[in-house]
């Protein structure tokens, strides 16, 4: 196909398959943005009503002392996974003051209601009186605290929610924002307890198709940027 032969902006179309005698019409949309192309975007990009991310692939990774993320190469379902790591006997974290942050830099088409869908670990609430949090927030708006596992809950037989993690080996949370205008946006997400492990981030703008494993990491350009802790 060659893409510079494509119209601007959505168009839809059909295409004609022939084999022997057969002949079938496929219809087909595409998406040519005006707005942004492969050679100025920076970071992740829209398309087909989302954008799905790969937590090691950060625009930026901001540690705060000890408290920071780091990599766990080849862990679950995807490409590696981002952990939530501080001292053990440290507090929890509030973010904006001793926080530390993963950043992802994305361009959206999309305005209004989205929905982030947190893909975590399985982590139980190992310290006493204590659950496991997470922040997440656009730009610069007050961080969203998200439980992931309350600090009274019990993984015991019979405990269907814990049940089905462990089978899946992956638990989802979701956080809505809203954004009024579209081009780029960072999205940011804030450490608050220690073990958290990030396996996969899903903006989704009204595109997702349910699936087990979730949409194929979105399009993106640029190398995350190492912190000077170098994890």
């Amino acid at each position: 196909m060659d893409r510079s032969k494509a119209p601007t902006g959505a168009a839809s179309g059909t295409v004609k398959l022939t084999g022997g005698t057969n002949e079938m019409s496929v219809k087909m949309n595409a998406f040519n943005p005006v707005e942004v192309t492969r050679d100025t975007l920076r970071g992740f990009v829209e398309g087909e009503g989302f954008v799905s991310i790969e937590p090691e692939h950060f625009t930026k990774k901001i540690d705060a002392g000890l408290n920071r993320w780091i990599k766990i190469q080849d862990y679950g379902s995807n490409l590696s996974g981002m952990r939530a790591t501080q001292p053990v006997d440290a507090p929890s974290t509030t973010p904006g003051k001793d926080s530390s942050c993963l950043e992802y830099q994305m361009y959206l088409f999309s305005t209004g209601a989205v929905e982030v869908a947190t893909i975590t670990s399985p982590t139980l609430n190992f310290e006493p009186g204590r659950g496991l949090r997470v922040a997440v927030s656009f730009d610069d708006e007050p961080p969203q605290v998200i439980t992931l596992v309350s600090a009274g809950y019990k993984a015991q037989n019979g405990n269907q929610d814990w049940e089905k993690v462990v089978s899946d080996n992956a638990r989802t949370v979701h956080s809505p924002h809203t954004l009024a205008n579209p081009g780029y946006h960072t999205l940011k997400y804030w450490m608050v307890d220690p073990g958290v492990v990030l396996q996969k981030i899903v903006v989704d703008c009204g595109g997702v198709i349910p699936s087990y494993l979730g949409p194929p990491e979105s399009y993106h350009v640029g190398a995350k940027a190492v912190s000077p802790s170098g994890n």
